[in-house]
């Protein structure tokens, strides 16, 4: 049995390995927080990851969906519980007792990520249930065949290309795809708001929006990154109509074509991307000063590996777009004159 969070201490610090082993990118945002912020968004972010996971990890693809299903349902109940109002606030150990019985589970990162959030939670006010809720919903969605939009095959194909199995688009238009990339990625926007805090004259509601436009725009540069990898989980998180639009078919670019048609394909996507970044960044005025350097550098971070698959020549088939250390450092000049501008 894996060792398991034996303090919310460890929890967050877990946390904290888990997030920079998941996202190099979304990490070293994190380290421009405050220490408070930092660990109480990693505890955000890794419960989100252990929730994917449920989802698409290596284990809910061998049980197969209706066990993914059943632990979604068990995660939800969880989660509710969380929220509910109680009168033990005497340390630590009551807070990882009321969080989740330890000794009965040999998940360690399940354990650390929802001892931890629900020490951020006990923490933070102005923390609400309603966008993990909607992750969770989000989440159901990917084992939900029925809502898939099959898109309808072309009479003739590329020579040499196989059709032996139906491939879908998930997404009938751009609409349906928001609505997806708000509620698993969107709602980490509401999330993390009230850790993050406000500007002197807004209130949380105020930055919402901005809020969401950021998290939409890094789920549509992790769809922009991951083409290749989804196709070969049999995914494609392209609208259909925009593929119908391109003169491409979902077997084509499950196949890997990478011609002029792909690349405008791709501008479309990245170009979405970039408009919601920039909404995303004109918010950062509402945020607390200590706030709008981390959310600016996680929003040219990502923003960067858009860029990435350009010099990659469109192939995110068979090249992963990734930023080094040194280039991510570089991007911090910008980003602190543009913080520095919003004060």
């Amino acid at each position: 049995m894996r060792a398991r969070a034996s303090s919310v201490e460890e929890a967050f610090e877990r946390c904290g390995r888990f997030t920079r082993a998941s996202s190099a990118t979304f990490y070293f945002a994190t380290l421009l927080m405050r220490p408070t912020q930092r660990r109480s968004v990693w505890a955000i972010y890794a419960w989100c990851r252990v929730l994917d996971e449920t989802v698409d990890g290596v284990e809910a693809a061998n049980a197969g969906s209706a066990a993914a299903s059943a632990r979604l349902d068990a995660i939800e109940k969880q989660l509710v519980r969380l929220f509910e109002p109680t009168d033990e606030d005497d340390g630590d150990a009551n807070v990882a007792a009321g969080a989740i019985d330890l000794a009965s589970s040999d998940d360690a990162e399940r354990d650390a990520s929802t001892v931890a959030l629900a020490a951020t939670i006990r923490a933070t006010p102005g923390m609400e249930p309603a966008p993990f809720l909607d992750m969770i919903a989000g989440m159901r969605s990917d084992l939900d065949d029925e809502r898939l939009e099959t898109v309808p095959e072309r009479a003739s194909e590329p020579a040499g290309h196989a059709s032996s199995r139906s491939v879908s688009s998930r997404f009938d238009s751009w609409p349906s795809l928001r609505t997806y990339c708000y509620r698993v990625a969107g709602t980490v926007g509401l999330m993390t708001l009230p850790v993050m805090g406000v500007a002197e004259g807004y209130s949380v509601a105020d930055a919402v929006s901005a809020g969401v436009d950021l998290g939409i725009a890094l789920q549509l540069c992790n769809i922009i990154r991951d083409v290749g990898e989804d196709a070969r989980r049999g995914r494609l998180y392209i609208p259909a109509d925009e593929l119908r639009d391109a003169g491409l078919t979902p077997e084509e670019v499950m196949a890997g074509v990478c011609d002029e048609r792909y690349a405008a394909l791709m501008e479309t996507q990245m170009r979405r991307a970039e408009e919601h970044f920039e909404r995303a960044k004109e918010g950062t005025k509402m945020l607390a000063p200590a706030a709008r350097i981390p959310v600016l550098a996680a929003a040219e971070a990502y923003g960067a590996l858009v860029d990435k698959v350009r010099e990659n020549g469109y192939d995110n088939h068979t090249k992963r777009a990734y930023t080094t250390t040194a280039e991510k450092l570089a991007l911090l000049p910008r980003v602190i004159r543009r913080a520095m501008v919003e004060r």
